[in-house]
């Protein structure tokens, strides 16, 4: 990792310092520019979590400077314009309200077994991802931002996929360390292997008319991005890329492009034939560079002969492994045994300990939320999936395979990652999922803030 089990931003500080100056004097600039490059620079900050090397360089919040400045452009935006539009949907507003619910409950909760320290950082995580979405929500009120929200994603993961090139590199060629797992600054495999499908699936969000330059691009960056996913050697990323690339597979299977799919395939088939004897000769270093033996295990796997990474023990091996299992069967009992109110918030981890004598969490979202707050989460989360569903449904159609698409694809990441809720790309792309159906909607309900004032002054 570029800044824990590596140290490349710690051995190299100058260049952490460097790079911390730039991003600090970046927001600045910003300002005095058209709010959409603001807030595509935040969209860029999240997905590549620019703000570790700021952390590091300088010890203080990254993300609340670039939060600041984008206050400061609102702030600008309504002097100018005396007024602020904030669009909504009757869909739109009950699933704010579901999941303002869940949260909200999560908290309340934890009083019943109340650990001071975990309450507040949840507490402080949920305000500030709550922020994110109202920010991107009052940003997404035309149908262009969407392309400026999609451009940063895929910008924001193509400086994550350097990151872990760096990563990569530093760790086998300068650190001798083999079998490696990069994450580049996300830390996480998993989470970045998420962080690069969700970049590759809005880089389809494409507008009816593009450029052949923009399309070459983008084609660029799904490469990119893909090769990205493959060195993080997740499971649950692979699975997702796996759902996304046949999906649109399906998708670009009809209508007047149809020929694209086949062709892809076909490229692809190809490509695979002319450099099998080049994959084949490199497939023993690629086996030592990355863990592709927990994945695609070999019988005899190629010998390494230098120290490998120790396994984190907060990532079980394998999906189907014992201690998936035992994590599985003891947030059930965790939630069995405290069914009412649940064990509360960050204590959790103690509870599965004592079952199994792991310290993890549930690595399920859905459980971890049961275990922490009981019975009236489940009935909490099947609300807010209703409306999730009720919204898909009520969608424009051109508009529900992608809907449907960003849903499954979160669905799927919570079955192997507990901490959804509190991690800000979710709600970034919240705001866009509903801005999917908002923009689209002839039942658009208009929040103005000039009205709100003339109707006070009447």
């Amino acid at each position: 990792m570029l800044s824990g089990e590596y140290n490349f931003l710690v051995d190299n500080l100058w260049l952490t310092q460097m790079i911390a100056v730039v991003l600090l004097i970046i927001p600045f600039f910003l300002i005095f520019a058209d709010k959409k490059w603001i807030f595509g620079f935040y969209v860029v900050s999240i997905v590549a979590n620019l703000p570790l090397i700021f952390v590091m360089a300088f010890g203080f919040s990254y993300e609340l400077i670039i939060a600041l400045a984008t206050i400061i452009v609102i702030c600008k935006d309504l002097l100018r314009n005396k007024n602020l539009l904030l669009l909504s949907t009757k869909e739109s507003r009950a699933v704010i309200i579901a999941l303002f619910g869940v949260l909200a409950l999560n908290l309340l909760t934890s009083f019943a077994n109340f650990s001071r320290n975990h309450f507040f950082e949840r507490s402080f995580i949920y305000l500030v991802n709550i922020f994110v979405l109202l920010v991107f929500s009052y940003f997404l009120v035309n149908r262009e931002r969407l392309q400026v929200i999609r451009y940063a994603f895929v910008i924001g993961a193509l400086i994550l996929v350097f990151t872990m090139l760096v990563e990569l590199v530093y760790g086998y060629y300068y650190l001798g360390v083999y079998r490696l797992r990069p994450a580049g600054l996300l830390l996480d495999p998993n989470v970045a292997a998420f962080t690069l499908n969700l970049s590759l699936l809005l880089s389809f969000y494409r507008p009816k008319k593009t450029k052949l330059l923009t399309d070459i691009f983008f084609i660029s960056a799904r490469i990119l991005i893909i090769f990205g996913i493959f060195l993080t050697v997740s499971r649950s990323g692979y699975l997702s890329t796996l759902l996304i690339l046949a999906l649109f597979l399906v998708y670009y299977s009809k209508g007047k492009k149809r020929y694209l799919a086949p062709t892809t395939v076909f490229v692809i088939i190809l490509i695979y034939f002319l450099f099998f004897n080049f994959i084949q000769a490199s497939l023993d270093t690629v086996y030592r560079m990355i863990d592709l033996q927990r994945i695609f295990p070999r019988s005899v796997p190629p010998a390494v002969p230098g120290p490998t990474p120790a396994p984190s023990i907060s990532i079980p091996e394998t999906i189907f492994s014992d201690s998936r299992f035992e994590l599985l069967k003891a947030g059930i009992k965790v939630f069995l045994n405290n069914y009412i109110l649940g064990v509360g918030i960050g204590n959790i981890t103690g509870e599965i300990y004592n079952l199994t004598g792991m310290p993890m969490n549930t690595h399920n979202l859905v459980l971890q939320l049961l275990g922490e707050s009981g019975i009236f989460m489940l009935g909490t989360l099947l609300i807010f999936f209703y409306y999730l569903v009720q919204l898909i449904v009520k969608s424009e159609k051109k508009q529900k395979f992608f809907l449907s698409l960003i849903f499954l694809v979160i669905v799927l990441e919570s079955f192997f990652n507990h901490n959804l809720l509190n991690v800000n790309i979710i709600y970034l792309m919240l705001a866009f999922f509903l801005a999917l159906n908002i923009l689209f909607s002839r039942e658009q309900t208009v929040l103005s803030l000039a009205k709100i004032i003339n109707k006070k002054k009447r």
